[in-house]
């Protein structure tokens, strides 16, 4: 195969980790809701979690704080209660040595995200590897589209002119970054931070993706 020019990654679970994002919507969404409806945050939490699973992953309303803070009726602003949690906000430990070595490489670097950009562009400007990428993209935000069919990822594609073979896609998401990817002929990798799964397009860390895409390993995967 020819070398990819371009490496894209998912951002929550890939490069900084997900303590931010399940603080806003497991813990500061259900105790503003616990107080709003005098019940335990126990109860609140259980409510929230089950009208999050009504509306699904594949639906826009999912990553908009802004529609879940109106339907549950509680009285704070998107801006409020991201900040209160921005302390969590940090990048896994071998995010800026991978992505200098990609740099070195050659590689084009952006980010193709699900999350909206009240989300990812704090998570950026916090960590501070946003000067990494080339191009930050919020699938939601930017086009209103999820990562859940070849749409989204050929329109990527045609921003940054290339063609799907010259590209690589890594995340967290089996289904969002790598399945659904590779139906577009993307060379995509599937992050197993838990070592639940193995195989090539498998890896464990992005040091591992560093390493696949070495001059050497390519023609392997």
């Amino acid at each position: 195969m020819g070398r990819p020019r371009i490496v894209s990654f998912d951002l929550d679970g890939t490069i900084t980790d997900t303590s931010f994002v399940d603080s806003v919507w497991l813990e500061g969404i259900p105790r503003l809701s616990a107080i709003k409806n005098g019940v335990s945050f126990e109860e609140a939490q259980k409510s929230v979690i089950a009208e999050y699973n009504k509306i699904g992953r594949k639906r826009l309303e999912w990553y908009d704080l802004s529609y879940w803070i109106e339907r549950f009726g509680i009285n704070i602003s998107p801006e409020e209660i991201l900040d209160s949690f921005a302390h969590k906000i940090k990048a896994f430990s071998e995010v800026p040595e991978v992505l200098e070595e990609l740099r070195s490489e050659q590689y084009r670097l952006i980010i193709v995200t699900n999350a909206r950009r009240e989300f990812a562009d704090p998570q950026l400007e916090r960590t501070e590897i946003k000067r990494y990428f080339e191009h930050v993209f919020s699938a939601t935000s930017d086009f209103g589209l999820v990562k859940k069919n070849t749409r989204l990822y050929r329109r990527i594609c045609d921003i940054c002119h290339v063609s799907p073979k010259e590209m690589v896609h890594v995340g967290d998401d089996r289904f969002f970054d790598y399945t659904i990817p590779r139906r577009l002929g993307i060379l995509a990798f599937h992050l197993d931070r838990t070592h639940g799964h193995s195989g090539n397009r498998v890896i464990h860390s992005l040091q591992e993706l560093s390493e696949k895409l070495s001059r050497k390993q390519l023609k392997a995967v």
